[in-house]
């Protein structure tokens, strides 16, 4: 699917909002913008760009030279300090304004307007840069990026998305017309929501039992891009409780064979999967950087520290998925459930505790993951062997894998995207976005207290939000460097 997409944190949009709609006179006002793009080459499904915006300047005082309802004329000599600093910064350059009178459409002034700035900026820059260009009518954005290459056309963008307590996507390009199949769909959420699902690239990390409900569902549900990351082989025990495979799957990688089913369905979606664990691969954390939505339904430690760490650099809605429990033997010596929970954390990156607050991620778990990786064969050894003689924390038993769980845990994780998309849940005071456990033995949905954390490297008020990248992604050398600016 064609088109770049646009990203802004849910505090600049509001900024945004007020500075452009805000002049007393009911003038033209003016912003820029400056994004960081992310265009890494991600084979096997078509390029799209993802700018996400990291400062804003409002554009007043000597900034403008003359307004009224219907123009706006900024002074162009303000303007070679930022290119400067997007050449030094590794940013590109982005212009929006106000239409007070509530036309959504760019205008024959504004072609000028974008064309000169172009000029200016692709002087002292050169040919490589782009102009991304906005506009705001009342509460609706239109967007569109024009290339110093080619400066006299421009491209429209494919949508805008607001990542807020929930997810508010502007689509900047007609959507192809909508299938028959979601006809059910539409009735529930109304027509826009199926073109904004189509609009979405979402990556999913783990294809496992909840990782392949979760593709399948995506795929149905009319997700225009999917993405399916996984470096595992097929198992046979694996059967009893995924989507998408045969038995004649098994020892195949997971998500190159999950990808190649969801392709046979025939449905409009475009698919790939990736041979590879996101917490040490190059080509995966290339392919999170050019998602708008990631599912972690991995049962490693260390990929979810990845995602969760690349959430804030990359500015993505996060719905980590996991499960939990505990198998007993009763007096008779039959074994049974004597605990199995879900847990499902929706975390934006201006909303919600990061997953090692929530103390999904702890430095004990990920140190017993390093060292099961060295040593297979600590996997053996109870809680209390790996404690006194290993100093590690860890051990027993394995969450059991029960079919109709791990299913029903991956179909609440897509109707949690939905409800980012389109809100519906009316969630009790007790229960918290960021982190809802599903008790399948007591039935019961609760919610747990994250550390109240002020120094959180991650979430924290001087965490990783908007982080640059410098030499390596994710600025982890087992990652791989990056090109300049990539």
């Amino acid at each position: 699917m064609s088109g770049d997409r646009i990203t802004f944190l849910g505090s600049q949009h509001f900024r945004l909002h007020a500075w452009l709609n805000g002049h007393p006179a009911g003038h033209e006002r003016g912003a820029i913008v400056l994004f960081r793009k992310f265009a890494r080459a991600v084979t096997g499904i078509e390029p799209s760009a993802r700018y996400i915006a990291v400062d804003i300047i409002e554009m007043d005082d000597d900034w403008i030279l003359d307004s009224s309802a219907i123009h706006l004329r900024i002074n162009f000599r303000k303007l070679p300090p930022l290119y400067f600093r997007c050449e030094t910064e590794g940013l590109e350059l982005g212009f929006i304004h106000s239409h007070p009178l509530g036309v959504t459409n760019f205008s024959g002034k504004d072609d000028i307007n974008e064309q000169n700035i172009l000029k200016g900026y692709s002087g002292s820059n050169g040919n490589n840069v782009s102009l991304i260009s906005l506009i705001l009518s009342g509460s609706q954005l239109r967007a569109r990026v024009r290339h110093a290459r080619n400066p006299t056309s421009s491209s429209p963008i494919r949508h805008v998305a607001i990542l807020d307590k929930n997810v508010d996507v502007f689509l900047g390009r007609e959507m192809t017309g909508d299938s028959g199949v979601l006809l059910r769909q539409e009735a529930a959420f109304g027509k826009p929501f199926n073109r904004k699902l189509q609009s979405l690239r979402v990556v999913i990390v783990g294809a496992g039992g909840t990782g392949s409900a979760v593709a399948c569902l995506l795929a149905r549900a009319g997700v225009g891009e999917v993405i399916i990351i996984d470096g595992d082989r097929l198992e046979e025990s694996n059967l009893n409780r995924v989507r998408g495979y045969r038995k004649a799957d098994v020892g195949k990688n997971k998500a190159l064979t999950l990808a190649t089913y969801i392709k046979s369905l025939d449905l409009p979606v475009s698919v790939l999967g990736v041979d590879a664990y996101v917490d040490r691969s190059a080509e995966a954390v290339d392919a999170v950087s050019s998602a708008d939505i990631i599912f972690g339904c991995t049962d490693d430690v260390a990929g979810r520290d990845t995602l969760n760490q690349a959430m804030y650099y990359y500015s993505l809605a996060y719905i980590d998925v996991g499960l939990t429990g505990k198998i007993d033997i009763d007096e008779d010596g039959y074994p049974y459930l004597r605990d199995h929970r879900a847990r499902i954390s929706t975390i934006l990156p201006e909303f919600g505790a990061c997953l090692r607050c929530q103390r999904i991620v702890t430095q004990e778990k990920l140190a017993y993951e390093r060292a099961l990786r060295e040593r297979p064969e600590l996997a053996q050894l109870d809680s209390k062997t790996l404690r006194e003689e290993y100093y590690l924390i860890g051990g027993g038993e394995q969450a059991p894998g029960v079919g109709p769980f791990t299913s029903a845990t991956g179909d609440l994780a897509v109707a949690t995207l939905m409800n980012l998309i389109k809100p519906y849940r009316k969630l009790p005071s007790d229960l918290r976005q960021d982190n809802i456990w599903q008790d399948f033995v007591n039935m019961v949905i609760h919610s747990n207290t994250p550390l109240a954390n002020d120094t959180c490297f991650c979430c924290g008020p001087n965490g990783l939000l908007l982080a640059h990248e410098r030499e390596y992604r994710l600025d982890m050398p087992q990652l791989g460097k990056i090109f300049k600016y990539a």
